[in-house]
């Protein structure tokens, strides 16, 4: 993939959550992931949790019975104001994932970062941004990655067949593994553009290994999670 195209996935990326910032807000208000809630009773009390493209800070919501340490960060800083409005005691960052030098501390015991890694388009921009998760953690702590499994909805695939046939034909400059689609608002209308790269599960344990970890835990369902520690 050129660069200039990468450059401008990022940027449809940054825009799209700046357009969907409070319906998605709304969206993401429903009952938490179990996964989350699998993880976080893996969760010591006071640990210390960095939460990567944390979003409105859903995430805490598994966490509410539980005291830790917590810093969130996001490039978005439309859902960084939703997290701070649900959540105003919890330190809250803008930071690009692919830099996380604003975050001070470099000795988390946890490491979260859900359904993001697929928005970064290009290997490389990809094994940078889990070395720089993995820079934060404290050694024996724990990096927790999932991205979405886009070959277990059959909407997805449809969406893939149309990206091969494009490739094909030329029209499609970015790779057929990568997906642009519209996101409509709770009222069905299109609001903006979204981007995706279509993991599998072994390119994901690929990527863990490029950034010089080893996977320590791995499944799938409706995404792929994998769980490295330092």
């Amino acid at each position: 993939m050129k660069t200039t195209t990468a450059d401008k996935l990022m940027e449809l990326v940054k825009r799209n959550y700046r357009e969907i910032a409070v319906d998605f807000d709304i969206t993401r208000k429903k009952e938490i992931w179990p996964e989350m809630k699998f993880f976080a009773e893996r969760v010591c009390e006071g640990s210390r949790v960095l939460d990567v493209g944390c979003g409105n800070g859903r995430l805490l919501e598994a966490f509410v019975d539980k005291p830790i340490e917590y810093r969130g960060t996001d490039n978005s800083a439309e859902m960084l104001a939703q997290a701070q409005h649900a959540y105003p005691d919890r330190k809250f960052f803008i930071a690009d994932i692919l830099d996380l030098g604003v975050v001070p501390e470099t000795d988390f015991d946890w490491v979260f970062c859900l359904a993001v890694l697929h928005h970064l388009p290009t290997k490389e921009r990809r094994v940078k941004a889990v070395e720089e998760m993995l820079a934060k953690l404290k050694p024996g702590g724990y990096l927790v990655i999932s991205v979405w499994n886009l070959w277990s909805q059959a909407k997805d695939r449809r969406r893939l067949l149309k990206n091969i046939w494009r490739r094909i034909m030329g029209r499609h400059t970015a790779g057929w593994r990568e997906l642009i689609f519209p996101w409509k608002n709770s009222a069905g209308q299109i609001v903006s553009q979204r981007y995706y790269h279509v993991f599998t599960g072994r390119e994901l344990k690929k990527t863990m290994a490029a950034a010089g970890s080893v996977v320590v835990e791995s499944f799938r369902n409706r995404s792929y999670w994998c769980v490295v520690r330092r």
